[in-house]
Formats: C-alpha cells, sequence, structure tokens
C-alpha cells in the first residue's frame, strides 16, 4: 500500500517545489524564469496552464513588491535613502507623465523594470493604474515570450538534449548585461514622440568648425561596434588569452610586476596621487597641479570641508578646479568644482576614509590618452598608440531645445539617461540646460568628463606620434621607478604643439590595468580590436616576466581580488560625476 501512494506523491512534491520555483524566479529576473517554464512544459514535467499560472502570479507579485516599495519609502527616510540616487526627481517627473508608456517599455527592455516601477510607487502613481497596466502588460509579455520559447523548445533545443537548455539559459543570462546601462534614449523618445520617436533619427549637427579646440573636427559621431557588446563577452577572449599567458609564464599574476612599484601593477585600485608623486626631477613641470584628502573616519563634513579649501588657497588651485577619487576608474566621481560652496558639498558628498584628490583645471580642450610601454631589459621606451577623446556634445541649430538634439542623435541618445541625469553616478544637465535652444552652429558640451561612460568620442591618432613626443614620455617614465607599461591621460592646446612634445599637462597616470582606449574608435575594425588588444596583454607579460627575472616577485591573485573589490565598493560611492 506503501509503494501504490509513493511514486504519486513524489510527483506531488516535486510539481508542488517547481510550481514554486517559478512563482518565486521572476523576482530575480523574468524573462530567464519563462525559459524555466518552458523546458518544464517541454520535458512535461508541468501542465502549459500551471506554469503560466505560477509565472504569471510571480510576475505580478514582483512588480507589486517594487511598487510597494517605492510607496514604502515615501514613509520611511531610511527606505528612501536606500533606493534613492540623484536624478530620481527627474524620472518621477517623467513617469507622472508617462506612467503607462513608461511601464509597457520597461516590461521589454532590459535594465529599466526596476527603476521605472519603483518609481511609480514613489512618485505616486495611482495604484489603479499601476494595477491594470502592470496586469495587462505582464498577461501579454508572459504569453507571447511563453510561447516563443516554447515552440522554439519543442521543435529544436528537445531533441537536442538538457544542454541546448543549458546554452539558451546561458545566452538569457548574458543577454541581461546586453545594455551595459538601460536604453534610457529609447524611453524618453516614445514619451515625447510615441511610436514615431522609437529610434533616434541621426539628425546631428555639424558646425564649420571644430568643436574641440587645438583638435581636429570632428565629422561623426557613430557607436563603435566593441561599444555594442557587452562586457562580459567583449572581454571573454582576453581572459581566455590571460589564462593560456599564465599558463606559458607559470604565473597567473605576473602582471603586477609589469610596474612592481605599485600596488598590483596599477590593474586595480592604485592611487592617482601615488602615481603622480612618481614623477620626479624637472619632468615634474608636465604635471597639471594636485593635492590630496583624505576624509578621516568619524571627522565631519565641515571640518574636512574646511581642510580642503584651506589646501586649495595653500596650493593656489583657482577656481574652476577639479575634484576627483583618489582611486578611481572610468571618471566616477570626477566633477569640475565652481566655487568654494560646490567643494564643500563635494566633500561632504565624498566617502568616509576615502581619499579625494583637488586638481587644477587646466584650460585646453585637447585631451588625449598617451599609451606607452618599456621592456624590463630595454634601455628607452615607446609610445604604442595616442587616442583624442573628445567630450560628448551636440551642436545647436537655433531651434531645437538641447533635450531634443541629444534625443534625435545617436550617440548622444546612446546616453541620454546619463546627459539627462536618471543615472544616480552621474549629474546630467539641469532642467534648464535641457531646455535651452543654443543658438546654429554653438557648442553645447553635454558632460565634463570624456569617458566613454558618459558618450565620450575617441578617435585613434597614432600618425601624430613623433620622435619628440615619444622622447618626452619616455623620460617622464624614465623619471619613475620602475614604470614600464600604462597611459597617460593629458589635456593639450593643439596637435601642433603636441606633436612637438610641448603645451601639454598631465592629468592621470594608469598603470597596467589602463588600455589603450584607440580600440573604441568607431572606424577600427573589431578585427584590428582584439589584434591590439591582445598584443598588448602579451607584452604586458612579457614585461612581467622580465622583472620577475629581476628579482620582483609577482602579488598573488588575492592581492588582485582585494584591489578589485575594494575599487569597486569605493567606485559605488563616489558623488555623481559632471
Amino acid at each position: 500500500m506503501i509503494e501504490f501512494f509513493r511514486h504519486p506523491l513524489e510527483i506531488a512534491t516535486s510539481r508542488l517545489s517547481e510550481v514554486i520555483l517559478l512563482f518565486l524566479m521572476p523576482f530575480i529576473r523574468e524573462d530567464v524564469a519563462i525559459v524555466a517554464g518552458s523546458l518544464l512544459i517541454v520535458e512535461h514535467r508541468l501542465p502549459q496552464g500551471l506554469a503560466f499560472a505560477s509565472l504569471y502570479a510571480g510576475i505580478v507579485a514582483s512588480d507589486v513588491a517594487l511598487f510597494g516599495l517605492g510607496r514604502l519609502a515615501q514613509r520611511s527616510l531610511w527606505v528612501r535613502r536606500l533606493i534613492a540616487r540623484p536624478g530620481m526627481d527627474r524620472l518621477g517627473e517623467f513617469l507622472r507623465a508617462h506612467s503607462v508608456t513608461a511601464m509597457v517599455a520597461a516590461r521589454v527592455l532590459p535594465g529599466l523594470i526596476a527603476p521605472v516601477y519603483v518609481g511609480c510607487g514613489l512618485y505616486g502613481v495611482r495604484w489603479v493604474v499601476f494595477g491594470v497596466t502592470t496586469l495587462a502588460s505582464a498577461a501579454v509579455y508572459l504569453v507571447v515570450l511563453l510561447w516563443i520559447t516554447t515552440q522554439f523548445g519543442e521543435g529544436i533545443l528537445s531533441r537536442v538534449g538538457y544542454w541546448s537548455w543549458i546554452v539558451a539559459l546561458v545566452l538569457v543570462t548574458v543577454s541581461i548585461g546586453w545594455m551595459r546601462t538601460p536604453p534610457w534614449g529609447f524611453l524618453l523618445r516614445l514619451g515625447r514622440s510615441g511610436l514615431g520617436g522609437l529610434r533616434a533619427r541621426g539628425r546631428a549637427v555639424f558646425g564649420a568648425a571644430a568643436s574641440h579646440g587645438g583638435m581636429p573636427p570632428l565629422k561623426s559621431r557613430t557607436i563603435a561596434r566593441a561599444e555594442r557588446i557587452p562586457t562580459l563577452i567583449f572581454y571573454a577572449p582576453l581572459a581566455a588569452q590571460w589564462i593560456w599567458l599564465s599558463l606559458r609564464y607559470r604565473s597567473l599574476s605576473l602582471p603586477t610586476v609589469a610596474n612592481p612599484r605599485i600596488e598590483v601593477g596599477g590593474l586595480w585600485g592604485e592611487s592617482k596621487g601615488a602615481c603622480l608623486d612618481m614623477v620626479s626631477g624637472s619632468e615634474r613641470r608636465w604635471l597639471a597641479r594636485y593635492v590630496t584628502l583624505t576624509r578621516r573616519k568619524g571627522a565631519s563634513a565641515e571640518e574636512d570641508g574646511r581642510n580642503a579649501l584651506a589646501l586649495a588657497r595653500e596650493n593656489a588651485l583657482d577656481y574652476p578646479l577639479v575634484a576627483k577619487p583618489d582611486i578611481g576608474w572610468q571618471g566616477y566621481g570626477v566633477r569640475r568644482v565652481g566655487s568654494e560652496d560646490e567643494l564643500l558639498e563635494y566633500v561632504a558628498a565624498f566617502p568616509d576614509d576615502a581619499t579625494l584628490m583637488l586638481q587644477e583645471l587646466v584650460n585646453w580642450d585637447g585631451e588625449a590618452g598617451v599609451f606607452y610601454a618599456r621592456g624590463a631589459d630595454e634601455a628607452t621606451g615607446r609610445i604604442l598608440s595616442l587616442t583624442l577623446r573628445y567630450f560628448p556634445h551636440v551642436t545647436g541649430d537655433g531651434t531645437r531645445p538641447v533635450r531634443d538634439l541629444i534625443l534625435e542623435d545617436r550617440r548622444a541618445s546612446w546616453k541620454a539617461g546619463a546627459h539627462f541625469g536618471l543615472q544616480g553616478a552621474h549629474g546630467g544637465l539641469s532642467p534648464e540646460e535641457l531646455d535651452r535652444v543654443p543658438a546654429p552652429g554653438e557648442i553645447v558640451r553635454l558632460a565634463f568628463i570624456g569617458s566613454i561612460r558618459v558618450g565620450g568620442n575617441y578617435r585613434d591618432a597614432s600618425e601624430h606620434i613623433t620622435p619628440a613626443l615619444t622622447a618626452r614620455f619616455d623620460e617622464i617614465s624614465r623619471s619613475m621607478p620602475e614604470f614600464h607599461y600604462g597611459r597617460y591621460d593629458i589635456r593639450f592646446a593643439s596637435l601642433d604643439r603636441l606633436e612637438a612634445a610641448e603645451d601639454f599637462r598631465i592629468i592621470e597616470i594608469n598603470g597596467a590595468g589602463g588600455e589603450a582606449i584607440s580600440v573604441w574608435d568607431p572606424e577600427t575594425p573589431l578585427r584590428q580590436v582584439y589584434a591590439r588588444l591582445f598584443e598588448h596583454q602579451r607584452l604586458l607579460f612579457e614585461i612581467g616576466a622580465g622583472n620577475r627575472s629581476r628579482g620582483w616577485k609577482p602579488a598573488g591573485p588575492l592581492a588582485i581580488l582585494n584591489a578589485a573589490r575594494h575599487q569597486s565598493r569605493l567606485v559605488t560611492r563616489y558623488p555623481p560625476s559632471s
């Protein structure tokens, strides 16, 4: 009798656990949950109706949880501080005007559902509007996607077996990061123009003159193929080569001694101030002036702010100046500071027990990355690449406001979330700046930083590398103890003067983790991008091997992980960049 009931009991227990799992998975990721539901249907483990009901209940419940979190933030200051980010007020204005459009778009676009649904609760979208929209959009989305994945599974994947489902789940998981930031440009155009605004029209305006003083005119603002590739996929071949080189050279962390005087070689977490401090003698004349200040744990923001003001005065750093983290990446936390009040505000927002840098603002539009390498046994080094960095901008036509110029420019629209201030890591333009109608031909700078993170334009300028420029940077590099590999970020007056190795200032020195940013030039074929990156990584290991033979001992992999973790934690706590 016991044997008679055992099998049905096992089936019921298994089915219940699968139903519960399908209900909970949308709280983590909806598309992965739907693929999992399709797998259970195709393998005849769950009836289609039961799988649909479990998924639908889980999707709606997760939506309500996000909305409820936003409503809770209205009443709880602690919750609001936990979820609120700079720029959310601007998101609230948009959601109040376009709540249904935003919710429908967020359902199908990666990266939007959490900020949009929490924002709906936080900024007072009515329960009935939210409820009807989420019930309807979830039903349509689930029916369509579940049917597609189930048909795909029954027609193809079930013939191949479980491995194909694993591949499908991996592909869906990777697709989560396909867009590095939510597609705000798409959503903003949709809210402004409806279906007619689904695409940026590419009506970019270009002035007759160069947009950046001392640099060639930028004829196009396209998006590089490399930029469109998700980070994990883009760097996967380099990770494979790293493993192969590690086996060849018998060390996983050999690059940490490419620059043995810098923490883990400068792969991650190196101090910008410490790198600049390494430049010695007469070569320091090429540095932009700077000072550093560590926010003391337990000290008040007012006290640290007064210390920052005193440091700026003592070192004759006039306003505007640049405030930046001492440990940073991709311009996170870098801000133009125009007054003492703005400096006090920046210091107050900076994390405790972290170091910031105050640096003179070099008033030249020209900006470039100079990538340098010198073998362990070589007397002189060489410049591997020179890349011009154009800050993100649009050009006025006398009729359209800045916000429309951004949305109708493919590249500017690509980073619209940053420019509209919808991302916590970047402040963006003010509403007044977005609504202003610039004069015909007027260059409107969209960000102070030129990082690719906010839409900076990079152009390979290796043809402008001259013997004079190579000699200058070799002298600077050899003035630093054991500096063999890295990138100098510089400001310069003009290309002619840069070719003559004059009228430039170094604003940052990056170690082994600084890549040749020429790979982000849209004109560089993807095959050439990887050829350069593979060659540079091979050279990095080669230099490390040479220094190891000279007695330097590589740091362990754990040291690299700790440095990377420390940098990542700091980056999330910095004030928004500008």
